[in-house]
């Protein structure tokens, strides 16, 4: 068989990922999804374009439990047992606490996602871009919300192997963006709820309110 008929037949084999079948699977990964743990980088854009990076481990688990470890460029806990939110600062001797039913932080999103089975749901319009993709392999779906919030846009960066979302960033009507990039994920590892109940440190002092 010559070479490039042979390539022609390689590509057709290669399935393609429309938007409807990326947002159904992507879908699916988060019904079927009761924890999560992974790798990331955090990446703040002020509306000035001026960047703050972060870094560190991440658990997420049903319902709306998370764990945020940062370690660059401080140590950091942010964390969620599903009723109250903590922020705690080693270095400053402070907690910051906030029902999470308050609390507006752009970390919450993803906690909301894990489990959810509804993305036409939350969101008004779907659309596969074209761009580059900052993750080589991904597929990068923009999505816009349905409530009427600060929040303009989501973009996802998905793998099509499987629908795991490897890059996430979440766009302000003010012009500022979070970006969050996910490595070394896992699935339903069997993560125990013990890891997001917080106790207050001997000496730390308690604030109520987590500044956005």
């Amino acid at each position: 068989m010559p070479f490039f008929l042979a390539m022609f037949l390689a590509i057709l084999q290669i399935p393609a990922t429309n938007l409807s079948s990326l947002v159904d699977g992507v879908e699916r990964s988060f019904a079927t999804m009761k924890d999560f743990s992974a790798d990331f980088v955090q990446i703040f854009q002020d509306p000035l374009n001026q960047k703050q990076q972060e870094s560190g481990h991440l658990y997420l688990m049903r319902p709306r439990m998370m764990r945020w470890e940062y370690k660059n460029p401080e140590d950091k806990l942010f964390i969620s047992d599903s009723k109250n939110v903590y922020l705690y600062v080693p270095a400053d001797r402070q907690v910051s606490k906030e029902a999470v039913r308050d609390t507006f932080d752009d970390r919450m999103p993803l906690m909301f996602l894990l489990g959810r089975a509804d993305l036409r749901k939350e969101f008004t319009r779907f659309e596969m871009l074209n761009t580059r993709p900052f993750l080589e392999g991904t597929k990068v779906l923009r999505m816009y919300p349905r409530r009427k919030t600060d929040l303009s846009e989501v973009i996802m960066e998905v793998d099509p192997a499987n629908y795991q979302v490897r890059r996430l960033v979440l766009g302000h009507s003010d012009g500022s963006k979070s970006e969050f990039i996910f490595s070394n994920i896992r699935i339903n590892t069997g993560i125990k709820a013990s890891l997001f109940q917080f106790k207050v440190p001997t000496g730390v002092e308690i604030v109520e309110g987590i500044a956005q």
